[in-house]
């Protein structure tokens, strides 16, 4: 048997420490935070087609597709999520889901977020990820009902 002296024993924890430390370092650091502050990564919506977009209180198209985003988000082929495009606070979501009777999850983008496309020039933007979180569909301006059909069969065919 060998015995392992006390500085031995701290070399070890020393070794896992830092093992632990770069595993920790590969899991990517969450791109959103939600209304209620927490940290939630795009990896929640795997699995299912995820339409992300982008709006801000101040843009009227924004505001006038929500009421079909809600829609599109309640059948439930596609997970719709709501990125507010100025910087704001949890609590001010929570205002403006309250204010604009918007039913989709609102996010903020962290600032140093690595997300499958760019941060929109014009608004509304809305963009259409697979079950794998890979960005198959750019659709700027507001979305009108036979987009939101085109959108269902888009995934639709994906899932399939």
């Amino acid at each position: 048997m060998v015995r392992v002296s006390s500085s031995g024993k701290e070399l070890i924890r020393i070794c896992w420490l830092i093992v632990a430390g770069l595993l920790g370092a590969c899991t990517p650091a969450p791109e959103f935070t939600d209304a209620k502050g927490q940290p939630i990564s795009l990896s929640h919506w795997v699995g299912k087609p995820l339409l992300v977009n982008y709006f801000a209180p101040w843009c009227a198209p924004c505001l006038r597709e929500m009421p079909r985003l809600n829609g599109l988000a309640t059948e439930g082929e596609i997970a719709v999520v709501a990125i507010n495009y100025d910087p704001t606070t949890p609590a001010e979501l929570d205002k403006l889901a309250a204010q604009y009777h918007i039913k989709v999850p609102l996010l903020i983008a962290n600032e140093d977020a690595r997300l499958p496309f760019p941060r929109p020039s014009g608004l509304p933007t809305s963009y259409l990820l697979d079950s794998e979180g890979k960005l198959k569909q750019t659709l700027v301006g507001e979305l009108d009902q036979q987009q939101i059909e085109m959108l269902k069969a888009t995934a639709s065919s994906m899932s399939h």
